[in-house]
């Protein structure tokens, strides 16, 4: 099937029978092999990296190299607990929601030498927070919260306090997200440099960039004086002395180099994935991105579903997500059942909490209704397969697909003009407390992030418990609160996750962590 590619690069952009060797939710994918011959990964990117900078870092291929080039204090742990390990800090500690202690670890450097100390760490900080970028305000979001923070550095003692003027109990989850990588003391001097990749020694991570041919190409050489690796324990292989990322956006030549050894490892979100079995070839899986029905019920924006309940239950009703898996991911994605991914700590999947199809139920409701549905263009056919799916019901579409910048400020600023919005959540930042915040609290109008203009002051108390408590077992138990009140209220219905796939050729191996695919843990095996 030859689809347009929905939602890829837009958002932050289970089973199914396949017999994919070694495919796992969370784990490695080994090809095995030898590979003696070679020092060198060929991998590739979907879209052309826009900035070096990993503070602005916006679109996935940002995403991905900022991953290569800067560290970040913690990192994603293995299996599905969803701890943390260490990255640039050894040791960390929650004294509240609102104070946190981090000792940075002994002998991490830049790469010019430059010792990584909780001043470096500071600085790189206050960078971040300080940039009146909207990329590193998503950053400083996750990372700290809504509320003002305070770096604190104690050379001598190796600590860093992070004091947050509103308590923000996913902090610890924020570090461990590539746009908060640690900028050493020569990218923050010059940051026309920075996003351009041209200070050698800008980089805390293990790679430095070496070569860029721009809208092509990047290439990353490993630095010969890293030693900062996290403790993995699933990782084996050496890595990598030259990383060749190539853009290539078309699944199909990307399923051709693989098969040829153009490529080593390739990524998937297609049936492309099903030619790669056996001995030959390994995979991992992990959520992309999460699709999302969206309700405006904003009062005096005409939207139908404002205070109407029984019609946004009938409208989810009337779309089998089933067939918005098959017309939009050739059947590939998962069943979702809350604001985003299963595999989300703290996400309810509970089946009986969201509408099943029932398009004779739905009908009765949406007969004679006039739905403005509101999508990015390029998202058919799984956006046509919706739309067809409410008029079938007897509702009138009308449907506007603006490109994505003018998606995201029409949802976000202008209610007055659409009623449904067929949204996605980007999946893999593991923390769903930005999640929820898109369905209850403040509008952007207010400061907040809410689109649906909800009321929802139950869903409001408990997530902001869960933002208050330091208390692990506490916050879930408060997130999956609000995440009820949500999918009871209908302020939105989820459709599917959106599964990606790396394939990796034999005699090499990719990992995902909790949910997390990391480039820099790709690996040559024997």
């Amino acid at each position: 099937m030859v689809r347009k590619r929905i939602l890829v690069g837009a958002a932050l952009a289970a089973a199914l029978g396949l017999s994919l060797s070694a495919c796992t939710a969370s784990g490695s994918a080994t090809g095995g092999g030898d590979t003696s011959t070679t020092d060198t990964i060929n991998a590739e990117l979907w879209y052309a990296p826009a900035t070096f900078d990993p503070a602005k870092a916006t679109g996935s291929s940002d995403v991905e190299v900022a991953r290569l080039g800067f560290d970040t204090l913690l990192r994603q742990g293995e299996g599905e607990s969803g701890q943390y390990i260490g990255g640039l800090a050894s040791k960390w500690d929650a004294e509240s929601a609102s104070k946190y202690v981090f000792t940075i670890r002994d002998g991490a450097t830049c790469s010019d030498g430059t010792a990584i100390t909780p001043t470096v760490v500071a600085d790189s900080f206050k960078y971040l927070v300080g940039l009146d970028d909207s990329g590193a305000q998503t950053w400083k979001n996750q990372a700290f919260g809504s509320g003002v923070p305070t770096f604190t550095a104690d050379d001598s003692a190796k600590t860093l306090t992070v004091d947050l003027s509103a308590p923000y109990s996913q902090l610890l989850g924020g570090m461990t997200r590539p746009g908060t990588g640690i900028i050493c003391p020569a990218g923050i001097k010059d940051p026309k440099g920075l996003a351009a990749g041209t200070v050698k020694g800008a980089w805390s991570g293990p790679y430095t960039l070496t070569k860029s041919a721009a809208g092509k190409s990047v290439a990353y050489s490993l630095r010969d004086d890293y030693d900062a690796w996290p403790a993995w324990k699933t990782v084996t292989g050496k890595p990598a002395k030259t990383i060749n990322m190539t853009v290539q956006g078309d699944s199909n030549t990307s399923a051709n180099l693989l098969q040829s050894g153009g490529v080593d490892v390739a990524r998937f979100y297609d049936s492309n994935a099903e030619r790669f079995t056996g001995g030959d070839y390994s995979t991992v899986k992990f959520a992309s991105s999460a699709y999302n029905l969206v309700f405006n019920e904003a009062e005096g924006s005409g939207s139908v579903f404002a205070g109407d309940q029984a019609l946004r239950a009938a409208t989810a009703a009337a779309v089998d997500t089933k067939g918005f898996n098959n017309a939009g991911l050739d059947g590939l994605g998962v069943a979702q059942h809350t604001v985003n991914a299963a595999s989300y700590r703290c996400a309810v999947d509970d089946s009986a909490l969201v509408q099943g199809h029932d398009a004779a139920a739905a009908a009765k409701e949406l007969k004679g209704k006039t739905i403005r549905l509101l999508i990015v263009s390029n998202w058919d056919p799984a956006a046509d397969f919706l739309a067809e799916s409410l008029r079938n019901a007897g509702a009138t579409v009308k449907v506007t697909a603006p490109d994505p910048a003018d998606w995201t400020t029409q949802m976000r600023t202008k209610p007055e003009t659409w009623d449904l919005a067929l949204a996605a959540e980007d999946a893999q930042t593991g923390l769903i407390n930005t999640s929820i915040a898109r369905y209850l609290g403040p509008t952007y109008a207010d400061g907040g992030t809410n689109v649906t203009s909800s009321d929802n002051p139950e869903g409001l108390a408990a997530y902001q418990a869960a933002m208050a408590t330091s208390d692990p077992a506490k916050q879930c138990t408060d997130f999956e609160t609000a995440q009820k009140t949500i999918l009871e209220r209908v302020d939105m219905s989820p459709l599917i996750t959106d599964t990606h796939r790396y394939v990796a050729r034999k005699g090499f191996e990719t990992h995902v962590f909790s949910g997390y695919w990391d480039v820099s843990a790709m690996r040559i095996v024997k």
